[in-house]
């Protein structure tokens, strides 16, 4: 994968070289790349976001498209070690202009602020989440909660299955993936939706890690795709 050097950021930098980013004298143009939740969730339209100032970012970016309107850039401030079960995993907390963020477990999205409604106040499951893994059928209990009506413990029962071998391309990388759909359906209601992985297998260097997604936040509610323009790697 192109770039990869680019792609291995240590862990407590991260917010630092963010702050520092938005209070320097470039704050300003850092600040009119950087998309706001709230101009993406209404009908405004945002800026184009210039594809050299992606190329020229030090650190861990994803491009975020909310029902299909125009793509805001939001950029990786947090990585927070959570022990579930015997494993370890990494939380990734993506950030807009505005202070609203996207939080991330191996390329699920479990929780969101900033959004007008229907924020995903968690998705948990009893032992650990299951990471969308290429070339393996996963069946798994989650619960989803969200913040708005205070709805909380929601069963899903969740089905992941790999669907084929898929190649995504964007203006500065291609990559080899493994498309993965998941189905998430929740018994008591008889709602369902289906979220969708493009997963890059684990290397012999790097471990998997999710490219692209595309996933509802709950039945009937928003979708947001998240293309990993400068994704996070967890080099071995």
């Amino acid at each position: 994968m192109r770039y990869t050097s680019l792609f291995k950021i240590t862990f407590f930098p991260i917010l630092y070289l963010f702050s520092v980013l938005l209070l320097s004298a470039c704050s300003n143009n850092v600040r009119s790349s950087l998309g706001s939740l709230k101009e993406v969730i209404t009908p405004r339209v945002t800026p184009d976001i210039p594809e050299d100032y992606i190329q020229s970012l030090p650190y861990s970016a994803s491009l975020v498209t909310v029902n299909d309107r125009k793509p805001i850039l939001m950029v990786l401030a947090y990585v927070d070690e959570i022990t579930q079960g015997h494993q370890v995993v990494k939380r990734l907390t993506w950030v807009a202009n505005d202070g609203g963020s996207i939080t991330t477990e191996s390329g699920r999205i479990i929780q969101t602020a900033g959004f007008n409604s229907n924020n995903l106040a968690g998705v948990s499951s009893a032992e650990y989440l299951n990471s969308p893994r290429p070339g393996k059928l996963q069946e798994w209990d989650a619960i989803y909660d969200w913040d708005e009506g205070y709805r909380y413990n929601f069963l899903a029962k969740v089905t992941a299955l790999p669907i084929l071998d898929e190649k995504v391309t964007t203006f500065l990388w291609q990559q080899d993936t493994q498309k993965i759909t998941e189905k998430v359906y929740f018994p008591k209601s008889g709602y369902s939706f289906d979220n969708q992985f493009w997963v890059s297998p684990e290397s012999n260097k790097t471990e998997a890690f999710t490219v692209k997604s595309i996933q509802k936040l709950g039945p009937h509610m928003d979708t947001i795709q998240m293309v990993m323009i400068r994704p996070y790697v967890e080099f071995k």
